[in-house]
């Protein structure tokens, strides 16, 4: 019965899709979390969110008439020449650093102790959440289906937000005892893991909030606010810290990005500050939590502190001896396996640290390829800022924020849905950017003009 009840649901998608392919990019964003929906092709693993996106990618370059022989970085040949970024709806200045990022990936394929694995994470973190980069910069041009995209993305934080409260009241659909005891209950909403909740939730709450500042309808308003109360209780009951400190920074660049709340912001920092360094408990507090990073040796139940502190030691180890390529794609748990210290904690899959995350898994050139992407980001976002749309452009700034502040002590993008959300983020700025100078993406010449 699954196999029939998955191949009607792509059957439908395929048709509204090729109907109308702003209903397959739509679906995609509001249904990502359906990458947990598993399933194999003569033994081949994919997932049903990868399958989504292959399908709107064959549709998108059947009805663009594009051919796969031909670069869609660019509009055509004669604009590759011009090598005129302006004339392009991929700006040049991320094309090089995706374009590394893509040769990078693929050569950790080849480095990765398992082959197998290696290449299911370069298929569905790389490939397809970068071939979804490509569709919704190609269609998506004006600010409406911008906030259309932003809608989306609420439908599944909308639901999270309610399964939260089930969870909390209740405590079924917990898949962990120990989160679904009362004492210790932390809510998982569509996921297995409560940081999962953060993780996802996080950046799109300040999308929300873009798309709510700069709603026209009162209907919409009210859906918004409430969407956005329900997002920030599931945060809380994940009781995920790295979560909160997230939301808590992307809302602060939020507020020092507005003109009108930057010097209270700043005052209230610094005063803040002043108060916490002068304050002996607070001056203990830190010596101990010091104290406690520094330990090497853990016991039976560390804190989180002490887990994040060991596993960025032992990561650090191993890059040391593999500097270049690191471990690999999928190949983390086994080269720093015999850094492990505490043989009584697991290995975890990845280092739970955004830059040590991509290090590892692309190698030094993988590094440099994501710090120059999100140079590129920033200066895009800077340059939009300026000329137009603010309010949305600040709301997309907060939330690229908000997921690498979270990635210090996590891993924001290495998951199905993590990675093509990290691209959605990247391409509304690509879009706002094109947007600048109005309402719609303007090509070429007639840009200039404007």
């Amino acid at each position: 019965m699954f196999y029939p009840t998955l191949l009607a649901f792509l059957i439908l998608f395929t048709y509204l899709t090729y109907k109308n392919i702003f209903w397959g990019i739509y679906l995609v964003c509001a249904l990502l979390p359906t990458y947990l929906i598993r399933f194999s092709i003569f033994e081949l693993p994919s997932t049903l969110l990868e399958g989504m996106i292959i399908i709107l990618f064959i549709i998108f370059l059947i009805k663009e008439k594009i051919s796969l022989n031909i670069t869609i970085w660019f509009k055509n040949l004669k604009q590759l020449k011009k090598q005129n970024p302006e004339n392009n709806l991929m700006p040049k200045c991320l094309s090089l650093p995706i374009t590394l990022m893509l040769i990078v990936a693929t050569i950790s394929v080849f480095i990765a102790p398992d082959l197998r694995t290696a290449a299911g994470i370069w298929k569905a973190y790389f490939i397809e959440a970068i071939m979804f980069l490509l569709i919704l910069i190609y269609n998506i041009k004006t600010i409406e289906q911008i906030k259309n995209i932003i809608k989306a993305l609420s439908l599944t934080v909308l639901v999270i937000g309610i399964l939260a409260i089930i969870q909390k009241i209740t405590g079924v659909l917990i898949p962990n005892p120990f989160w679904q005891a009362e004492t210790t209950r932390r809510i998982t909403g569509l996921f297995p893991h409560p940081n999962d909740v953060g993780l996802f939730v996080g950046p799109i709450i300040f999308l929300i909030i873009g798309a709510l500042l700069t709603a026209q309808k009162n209907l919409w308003r009210v859906y918004y606010v409430l969407v956005l109360i329900l997002g920030i209780l599931a945060l809380l009951w994940t009781e995920s810290t790295g979560a909160l400190v997230a939301l808590s920074a992307g809302l602060i660049t939020l507020l020092l990005i507005y003109k009108k709340t930057r010097l209270p912001v700043l005052f209230l920092g610094l005063l803040l500050s002043l108060v916490l360094v002068f304050t002996p408990a607070v001056q203990n507090k830190i010596s101990y939590n010091i104290y406690l990073a520094k330990q090497t040796k853990l016991p039976l139940v560390p804190t989180d502190l002490q887990m994040r502190a060991q596993i960025a030691r032992e990561s650090l180890s191993m890059l040391k001896t593999h500097p270049l390529f690191g471990a690999g794609l999928a190949g983390y748990q086994t080269l720093v396996a015999p850094y492990h210290i505490n043989k009584h904690i697991e290995i975890y899959d990845y280092p739970h640290n955004f830059f040590l995350n991509f290090w590892s898994e692309t190698g030094l050139l993988g590094l440099i390829a994501i710090i120059w992407i999100l140079i590129a980001f920033f200066q895009l976002a800077s340059k939009t800022y300026k000329l137009n749309n603010k309010i949305l452009t600040a709301t997309v700034i907060s939330a690229m924020i908000s997921l690498l502040v979270h990635g210090m002590v996590d891993h924001p993008y290495f998951k199905n849905d993590l990675a093509v959300l990290f691209w959605i983020v990247i391409g509304l700025i690509i879009i706002l950017y094109n947007t600048r100078w109005g309402g719609r993406v303007v090509e070429g010449a007639a840009l200039e003009k404007q």
